[in-house]
């Protein structure tokens, strides 16, 4: 794949695996092996479901018990998309869909999943987000609790 502009990938569940494909465009203009290509997506792509559903486990055991749960641990939700979107782009990948792929994979709605992100893409460093700060105090105006906190302010 060329990096000069990045070339969509799909991801589709198959037989407990997923099985990747590029537009016809993309194949033509890929100077290696799109196969081997697609299989290294594949494989991104799904450490990154790896990667995140013990995360959301983890959120969703703080959410049915009386603790709170961590802005950290939705942050981590974040990152692990980031380095999903920077791994894909190192083979000259963009995924087709991102927020649908990821939602349908992990069961999450669409609205949490971009406060994930908004929260990441705001605060570049976890260290930056007080241990004790819960979700609860970043879901509404996710950006500008991000923003306070990245000035080194509280998130009130």
């Amino acid at each position: 794949m060329t990096l000069d502009k990045l070339s969509f990938v799909s991801l589709e569940p198959a037989k407990g695996r997923f099985r990747g494909s590029l537009s016809v465009e993309a194949v033509l203009a890929s100077e290696g092996d799109p196969e081997a290509v697609l299989r290294k997506a594949t494989s991104i792509y799904e450490r990154c479901l790896d990667t995140i559903r013990p995360i959301l486990a983890e959120i969703e055991a703080a959410r049915s018990s009386p603790r709170l749960v961590s802005a950290r641990a939705v942050w981590r939700v974040g990152d692990s998309v980031f380095q999903l979107r920077d791994e894909l782009e190192a083979l000259g990948l963009q995924l087709d869909g991102v927020y649908r792929h990821l939602c349908r994979d992990l069961g999450v709605k669409r609205k949490w999943l971009e406060k994930a992100i908004i929260l990441r893409r705001y605060l570049p460093d976890v260290a930056l987000i007080p241990q004790s700060l819960n979700w609860g105090r970043c879901e509404k105006g996710t950006r500008r609790v991000a923003q306070r906190l990245s000035q080194g302010l509280s998130a009130d």
